[in-house]
């Protein structure tokens, strides 16, 4: 009989863990919709933007609705509920890192859009206030992801029915007639809004196949004189000392310029080789952990600094800091920004480059800030959106897309703040494993 009973708890504990799992897995599914697709940053600027219309709209609207037009329903607590779980959504960039910020953005957007304003459309009988309002909150949540906004509208509609059915406040039952005059109106709103998106999207698309089938033309064109100049340099490394003499006080000179210029050369063509390979999809770059300080250090002695820029760099790398990526990708990211940071410091005809590394217990931070030109707050929303550069028609507009969609394929991210005229500061954050070897593991594998 004991043996029954252990049997059964086993049986009931297995099924309400597969249970939990099942709905974890369900509900992160849905949740990373908000953060996964190609616009990461302009979709956290979205997430700021709907909790800051939700911290104002929701007390601002039970004033109206309550004493300038009243309307037959309202509810206080409610309103200060959803403005309560908006608040957060207001530092979404700061928060960008942290795993519990889509399950929340869905959850709190869930509340306050689509729950609460059918809630209040139901208790105040279907009126055209709010069948409105439920239209606007439509067209708020399908400026997100499709799956995103699909979930949040199907799961805020029968909890708000539910609540409506159960807190017996209704007016006479469900408005059958309004709801049926209703969902033809949302469904086809929902209907444009999707036409909409995929339209940009396919747009989107075309740019980046133009952008990779360029790159790919202008790799195959680089191939054949960067061989040639490859072939040179060897040539030159093995003649050159014979056609010099032992004691010629260049001779040491010329062998080091010679050797630059033959690593410079591979790593050139391993860079072009790589972009090429990498134009679609940076997920298949070859990922280990590598040292980001050594990286930095080598991209800055590579950069081709013009007379006295060099001296505007500062370099603070405390310690071995390791991160998981692929090295020369981040190396190419490095010198993307250092390249920005130069660019805005001549425009400015002032200003200095610092670049650090900080450590923390979940995370290594590179931080690169510049105290030239700044950005003014609508070029800072859409830094990372491909093809825009600003100034406008200064370069192709992908270097930054590129070292947010690189860093987002190793589960890393970027975020960028400025203040005009005074600095640009780019925080790029990867996270870290407990399970990761200890630097002098990574440096003896």
């Amino acid at each position: 009989m004991d043996a029954k009973v252990a049997q059964a708890e086993d049986s009931r504990t297995t099924l309400a863990g597969l249970a939990r799992k099942g709905w974890q897995a369900v509900f992160e599914t849905a949740a990373r919709a908000t953060l996964l697709d190609e616009e990461s940053v302009i979709r956290l600027r979205r997430i700021q933007m709907v909790g800051a219309l939700g911290v104002v709209g929701h007390p601002l609207y039970y004033v109206i609705w309550s004493y300038v037009f009243p309307q037959p329903y309202e509810n206080l607590w409610l309103r200060l509920a959803c403005t309560a779980l908006f608040v957060p959504l207001l530092f979404a960039s700061a928060f960008s890192g942290r795993r519990w910020l889509p399950p929340y953005a869905l959850f709190a957007i869930t509340v306050g859009l689509p729950f609460a304003f059918i809630f209040f459309y139901l208790e105040n009988g279907g009126s055209m206030v709010w069948a409105e309002s439920v239209i606007i909150a439509v067209v708020i949540l399908y400026h997100f992801n499709t799956a995103f906004a699909t979930i949040a509208l199907f799961a805020g509609a029968a909890a708000a029915i539910a609540l409506f059915v159960l807190a017996g406040n209704s007016m006479g039952g469900i408005p059958w007639e309004p709801i049926l005059l209703q969902l033809p109106v949302i469904g086809f709103v929902i209907a444009v809004l999707v036409v909409i998106k995929m339209d940009r999207q396919l747009l989107a698309e075309q740019k980046r196949r133009g952008m990779a089938a360029a790159l790919a033309t202008v790799a195959h064109e680089l191939r054949t004189p960067l061989t040639s100049l490859a072939m040179t340099a060897r040539g030159l490394k093995a003649r050159l000392p014979s056609a010099l003499d032992q004691d010629t006080p260049q001779r040491d000179g010329l062998m080091q310029a010679v050797a630059r210029m033959e690593s410079d050369l591979a790593h050139i063509s391993n860079s072009i080789e790589l972009l090429v390979a990498n134009s679609k999809n940076p997920e298949n770059a070859t990922q280990a952990l590598f040292e980001v300080g050594e990286v930095i250090r080598d991209a800055v002695g590579r950069f081709p600094f013009e007379a006295g820029d060099m001296e505007r760099v500062t370099v603070d790398l405390p310690g071995p800091a390791y991160v998981m990526g692929n090295a020369q990708l981040f190396g190419l990211v490095t010198t993307n920004l250092l390249k920005n940071a130069l660019e805005a410091i001549r425009r400015a005809g002032k200003g200095t480059i610092h670049i650090r590394c900080e450590v923390e217990p979940d995370a290594v931070h590179v931080v690169f800030r510049d105290t030239a030109t700044g950005v003014p707050p609508q070029v800072l929303a859409r830094m990372f959106q491909p093809f825009f550069s600003y100034p406008a028609h200064r370069g192709t507009g992908i270097g930054l897309a590129f070292c947010q969609k690189v860093l987002g394929s190793w589960g890393a991210g970027i975020s960028c703040r400025s203040e005009e005229h005074v600095f640009t500061e780019f925080d790029m954050r990867f996270p870290r494993k407990a399970k990761w070897p200890e630097p002098q593991q990574a440096d003896a594998a």
